[in-house]
């Protein structure tokens, strides 16, 4: 008897556990690339402040993880919130692990190409891991929580299914393609896109597959064959023909493969016996993708008046029934439930009738799986019953119409012909040099990677949002592409000659490498160029004579190696440049509206407060709401529980009452265009809970100069939404064409492809990292206990403030505060005989005498006694012969006297009129900026909102009115600032007019000099003058923070603009004696002197 034993076959997890990877050069190879990969991509990942969309989906994820996330298609997902969710649950919250999911899909990418090791080849997969781990599109992104390195993860695992099921026929792999056709279309729409450029090669592919089928089965016999009944064998099927079946059957190529199992006639006419592997995965994506499509038949069904489009919206607007963003995501009926069941149930009714004739089994598993995940990720985990029209719905049609009604980015058309290039031009020149062999010479799959790359950045192009992080889909075919140019150079070269020609390409490498360096690093000039000239003379020489012995068949390789030597270091350099050297500072294109390094600082500065106070995450914020300004500090304060997010474009602050307590808030995050109405409302109501607040770029972004590059007739930006610049128009061409021969945009685009710095281009200076970015800033404003530059928090002491000096040793007296001795935002400065020191305070209506030194010695608000809801605002002082002091109150609409104990002696003035037509009278004060008091005690005020001065005595009485509204002699536009010289001349800063105006004694015109710097209309930009000793005439500019000093005819002799500490808003200046000058900082709540030029 014979006993036999059934051969033990393990499992496959026991043949994978068993299975022995051979220590290989190759091996290690791949070890180091995807060691490196990993380490560029998870190195640091915390550094960078947090984008506005990044800190969106980062809130998003960690709600998710909160029980509180539901899904909205205008942030796409919810995949990768969902992943990004995971990771926090695992390794906790904070700015490096909210980057850590897409740092694991950008990791991922490296290693999918060794699917496609038998499509790539040894060096071509090798190529691709060491592109895609090294490309500054893929590297930046991988660092970036943003959809769009999931989505290039799950389109690269479609394409390596895809081709590996085409090569085996493993169904196994059809699973694969559905597994990444939902992870795409769950985290981003633009997969649809893809898929697009995916099904249009797959019916061209499934054309010229049953073209070369019929062709093949025609057998062509000559009479002898026909006679002896000779076997034909078909031919190879080309030529003219084999192009006009294609062209006939590609049209068709989708029904036929639809309803391939109900075509028997006409595959037997045709020779066409089994459907080929292209029609399979054609069957699948189109099935998984028809229902998602149902909301393409939204447009259609309006035409027919199925669906009514004309429903009214409370802004006077109309939308239609189906529109998921203005209907249906607040407004959805039972009946509007039913209608879209009904549109799935026939679009899914369709996709399973030609996939269940199809392959069954297969299909069955693909849709539910497919299904499965899709409606279980949109409705969280089936907590949110919403999501089944938000997804299959809302999805398709938010983003179709967003596409239809702007252009989102507002960039040109020819917005990837310089992004794409500027990065990602080591793969783009290897692929255009393979690009001929991929088509003519190469294969299909060759061909699918020539039609991928060209399809996608068309479609890119053509469609109406162009952002940077789309990059990415263009940055992972050209990798492959290239990837296969680099194996079919190094397949061309002989077996026996391999192995000799590697330090021939070793020294290539280094030649190439080493002269495009010194060609690019050289200095500028006529002998520089000829050494440049020289240098690429003797590199190219030398490539040649290195690669001679081995004949025209290395030809190929040694130019794909060239390419490579020369443009890997600036590859390199553009990737850690663009991720670790400026990842949050917007020198590069790559970047798109990135928030500040700032904002992490002024987040650090939060958490010391809180901690200082002891109100921990309950320390009181307010966030301005404007215009998006709340993100990314959702983010940064999603732990803090009395966070307000008011519009603080009126300038209403209000208070905090979290956990019931009435206080202010501690810190006020405000966007600078509210800066005005919020300082004023802050001077009204809290003017000693504030310190000066700090000015920084919230969000900033690239310099976009490219879109004024084109302009036909010079009125516009070529941008999606304006512009003249079509690509249609032959006037567009013309002018690309003078630019490119006869402009500068070659050097502009150089100089920006060597180093990515637009400050080197534009010449663009100042104290910022990127002086050429365009920004959005915001101001912070912390407790005035807070100080920010050594980050102590220090409750204020009970006594006066004490004189002090600036880093630079000047003196210096004041600072935010509630004490006597404290200032908030001071305006005017006079001194008396004795060299004691009043200051005036706007926001706190304070009169301050100090001593020489800056010790205060008497305080006094200037409203009448006990109403402190008295209208009032002053801004300028002015000391009388008999040392009294005379009060502009600029907003009280008075002056006010006081004398030297400052007791209150009288006011005059009244609130004007402003009647059309009647000309005010010489009581009526509009504004009254500042006050200068004569010999005689002649009181001459700036009557600036009326544009002319007027003449009081001490005692109130007007003696008379001086100028109009105008700008020529005895007129004046906003007069500010006044000083009445030694000599009796009056000098005027006529703000508005940008001149300084003398008048003698009598208020007769003597001449005038220009300022430039005045004029700006910022309601805080107002200019004063004081006449010195000297007789020159100081002159201060608020918002360039400088203070000039001008000769009686206007010449400028000087300057005080310190650099270590600028001045912040000067306002008042008066001589301090032995050559010096206090000069008042509104901006700086504080006075400082500073030396005479």
């Amino acid at each position: 008897m014979t006993v036999t034993t059934a051969r033990y076959t393990p499992a496959a997890l026991g043949r994978l556990w068993s299975a022995r990877i051979p220590l290989t050069a190759e091996v290690g190879a791949y070890a180091g690339l995807f060691l490196a990969g990993f380490l560029l991509r998870f190195w640091d990942l915390g550094a960078r402040a947090l984008h506005h969309d990044e800190s969106i989906h980062a809130q998003w994820a960690w709600r998710l993880m909160q029980g509180d996330y539901t899904h909205s298609p205008i942030f796409h997902g919810p995949f990768y919130y969902h992943f990004q969710a995971a990771v926090f649950f695992v390794f906790g919250t904070n700015d490096y692990t909210s980057r850590v999911s897409a740092a694991i899909a950008g990791t991922a990418i490296v290693l999918l190409p060794l699917l496609l090791r038998k499509r790539l080849g040894p060096a071509g997969t090798l190529s691709a891991v060491a592109l895609l781990a090294f490309s500054p599109t893929v590297v930046y992104y991988s660092r970036f929580l943003r959809e769009d390195i999931y989505m290039a993860f799950f389109v690269l695992l479609v394409v390596a299914a895809m081709w590996r099921y085409m090569a085996e026929g493993r169904e196994r792999w059809l699973i694969v393609t559905a597994i990444g056709f939902v992870g795409g279309v769950t985290t981003k729409e633009g997969m649809f896109l893809t898929l697009a450029v995916f099904l249009v090669f797959l019916d061209l592919f499934v054309a010229t597959e049953l073209a070369r089928i019929s062709l093949s089965r025609q057998r062509v016999a000559d009479d002898e064959a026909d006679e002896a009944g000779a076997d034909i064998q078909p031919r190879e099927p080309s030529g003219p023909r084999l192009w006009m079946l294609i062209a006939a059957v590609a049209p068709f190529s989708v029904p036929v493969v639809a309803f391939w199992p109900f075509l028997g006639r006409l595959r037997t006419r045709m020779g066409w016996t089994t459907l080929p592997r292209s029609g399979d995965l054609l069957v699948l994506l189109g099935t998984l993708s028809l229902p998602l499509l149902t909301p393409m038949v939204r447009g259609p069904l309006e035409s027919l008046g199925i669906v009514n489009k004309d429903i009214p919206l409370a802004d006077g607007t109309f939308t239609s029934r189906l529109d998921w963003d203005d209907h249906l995501l607040t407004n959805i009926t039972t009946n509007d439930r039913v209608f879209l069941a009904g549109l799935f149930l026939f679009t899914t009714s369709a996709a399973a009738f030609v996939g269940l004739q199809w392959k069954p089994k297969v299909w069955g598993i693909c849709f539910l799986l497919v299904a499965a995940v899709y409606l279980t990720l949109m409705t969280t985990e089936w907590t949110n019953l919403d999501g089944l029209v938000s997804g299959p719905w809302g999805s398709i049609d938010y983003w179709a119409e967003e596409q239809s009604q702007g252009f989102r980015g507002e960039q040109p058309w020819y917005y990837y012909y310089l992004l794409f290039p500027a990065y990602e031009f080591l793969p783009l020149a290897i692929a255009a040099g393979g690009a001929f062999w991929a088509i003519f010479r190469g294969d299909a799959f060759s061909r699918f990677l020539v039609f991928w790359l060209v399809g996608q950045f068309a479609a890119l192009s053509y469609g109406s949002e162009k952002m940077p992080w789309l990059n990415t889909h263009l940055a992972v075919p050209a990798c492959l592409l290239a990837a296969w140019t680099v194996q079919r150079a190094w397949a061309a070269v002989p077996t026996e000659s391999r192995r000799r020609i590697l330090p021939a390409l070793g020294a290539i490498t280094g030649m190439s490498a080493g002269a495009l360096l010194f060609v690019v690093f050289l200095p500028g000039g006529t002998g520089y160029t000829i050494a440049r000239l020289a240098v690429a003379g003797v590199a190219a020489f030398g490539i040649t004579f290195a690669a001679t012995p081995f004949g025209r068949r290395s030809a190929g390789l040694v130019a794909v190696v060239a390419i490579a030597g020369a443009l890997s270091f600036f590859s390199v350099r553009t990737m850690v440049d663009a991720s670790f050297v400026r990842g949050d500072v917007p020198k590069d294109m790559l970047i798109y509206t990135q928030s500040s390094p700032d904002i992490p600082d002024v987040m650090a500065d939060i958490e010391r407060i809180a901690d200082a106070t002891g109100k921990g995450k309950y320390l009181p914020i307010a966030v301005d709401g404007r215009d998006s300004f709340a993100w990314p500090w959702a983010w940064y304060l999603r732990d803090y529980k009395c966070v307000a997010y008011p519009d603080l474009s009126a300038g209403v602050v209000g208070r905090s009452l979290c956990q019931g307590e009435d206080q202010p808030y501690a810190v006020l995050l405000v966007n600078k265009s509210s800066e005005t109405a919020v300082q004023q409302w802050i001077d009204d109501n809290e003017p000693a809970t504030y310190g000066v607040p700090f000015v920084y770029p919230h969000r900033w972004w690239f310099p976009e100069t490219y879109k004024d590059a084109v302009q036909v007739n010079g009125n516009f930006s070529c941008t999606g939404r304006s512009g003249d610049c079509s690509p249609r128009s032959f006037d567009t061409w013309k002018v690309i064409a003078k630019g490119i021969f006869g402009g500068s945009w070659p050097g502009t685009w150089y100089d920006y492809w060597r180093d990515h710095d637009p400050d080197l281009i534009s010449g663009a200076t100042g104290d910022r990292r990127c002086n050429s970015c365009g920004s959005v800033d915001a101001l912070a404003y912390f407790p005035s206990e807070y100080d920010r530059t050594t980050r102590v928090y220090a409750p204020a002491d009970a006594e006066p403030p004490h004189p002090t000096v600036d880093v630079a040793g000047r003196p210096e007296f004041g600072g935010r505060g509630s004490q006597p001795g404290n200032l908030v935002r001071p305006t005017d400065i006079e001194t008396d005989t004795e060299g004691n020191l009043y200051v005036i305070d706007q926001a706190r209506r304070m009169l301050t005498k100090f001593d020489a030194d800056g010790n205060v010695i008497a305080s006094v608000d200037v409203r009448t006694a006990g109403d402190t809801a008295e209208e009032s605002q002053p801004w300028g002082l002015g000391l009388a012969p008999d040392g009294r002091i005379v009060v502009a109150d600029t907003f009280g609409w008075r002056i006010r006297v006081f004398d030297a104990t400052l007791h209150l002696e009288g006011v005059y003035g009244e609130t004007p009129r402003l009647a059309a037509g009647e000309p005010p009278g010489l009581l009526e004060l509009y504004g009254p900026r500042d006050v200068a008091v004569d010999s005689l005690g002649h009181v001459w005020i700036t009557d600036t909102g009326q544009d002319r001065l007027l003449v009081f005595d001490l005692d109130g009485n007007p003696i008379r009115a001086i100028g109009t509204e105008g700008s020529g002699p005895g007129e004046f536009n906003e007069p500010v600032g006044i000083s009445i010289a030694s000599d009796g001349t009056i000098w005027v800063a006529d703000a508005y007019n940008a001149r300084v105006v003398a008048l003698d004694a009598q208020g007769q015109f003597l001449g005038a000099f220009p300022v430039d710097g005045w004029g700006g209309a910022d309601a805080e930009d107002k200019p004063y003058i004081r006449a010195l000793s000297d007789g020159r005439i100081a002159v201060t500019l608020p918002v360039a923070g400088e203070v000039r000093i001008y000769t009686r005819d206007g010449v400028l002799d000087g300057t005080i603009n310190p650099q270590d500490v600028p001045l912040d808003r000067p306002y008042g200046v008066v001589e301090g004696g032995g050559g010096t000058l206090w000069v008042v900082e509104g901006g700086a709540s504080r006075v400082r002197k500073f030396v005479l030029p």
